[in-house]
Parts: C-alpha cells; sequence; structure tokens
C-alpha cells in the first residue's frame, strides 16, 4: 500500500525536525494551531524565532518542494506567524520565516534536504 500524502508529511516534518536539532535549534512547537491553520515548526536559535514551513515530496516531477510554497501559501504563513508573535507578545522579537524542502525515494529516505532561510518576507505588520 502506498504513502499518503499525511503520512508523507509527517516523515517530512520528523527528518525537518532531528536536521534543526542537529544544528543547534531548539524546537519550540510542532503543528502549532492558529485560527488560519498551523505552523508546522516553531524552533528557537541564537535569540531569533524560527517559523519553518516542511514541503516533503517523493517526485520533483511537479517540481522541487519549496516550489509549492506560493504566494498565497506565503500570505497565509505571515498570517499564521503574526498571530503567533502577538500571542506571546513577541512582535519586536528577532525572527524570521524559513522553507525546508525534502525530496524522498519511495523507500522515504532522503535524497534532497534544501534549507532556505529567511524564505518568505515577514513584514512588521501584525494584525
Amino acid at each position: 500500500m502506498g504513502r499518503t500524502n499525511r503520512d508523507t508529511g509527517d516523515l517530512g516534518e520528523k527528518i525537518a525536525e532531528k536536521f534543526l536539532v542537529s544544528r543547534g535549534y531548539k524546537i519550540l512547537s510542532r503543528n502549532f494551531p492558529t485560527p488560519f491553520g498551523e505552523i508546522d515548526l516553531i524552533a528557537k536559535k541564537n535569540g531569533c524565532t524560527v517559523f519553518l514551513e516542511i514541503k516533503t515530496r517523493i517526485s520533483e516531477k511537479f517540481g522541487p518542494p519549496a516550489s509549492a510554497v506560493t504566494r498565497a501559501k506565503q500570505k497565509h504563513i505571515i498570517k499564521n506567524c503574526q498571530y503567533y508573535l502577538k500571542g506571546y507578545g513577541l512582535n519586536d522579537a528577532p525572527c524570521r520565516i524559513d522553507v525546508i524542502g525534502i525530496c524522498l525515494d519511495p523507500r522515504g529516505k532522503v535524497k534532497i534536504l534544501r534549507h532556505i532561510k529567511n524564505a518568505v518576507e515577514l513584514h512588521g505588520h501584525f494584525y
């Protein structure tokens, strides 16, 4: 039986988390819910809150995983992050939005993992 998109996404988030922890990030939250959706991972490194969007694919037939972060998706991510920042009183704290794109082979092994820092511009507007 094949892997579902949710299974692939869950596996990608676990891989991304291990990758981040191995590079000194402290994971603050996984799948943080907001009224607009969720934030895949929230981490902290060197005093900076890092919001992470994880995109995982088995094939690059439709382009690299990070290409799924369209302009509309970016707006959605920003809204989620602004909700978190406002809720925790962190509007003026250093933060950024990164994307981790992961391409897996059919057995679920990592072929490519690309960490794009500051992938989405987080403007100073908080709603």
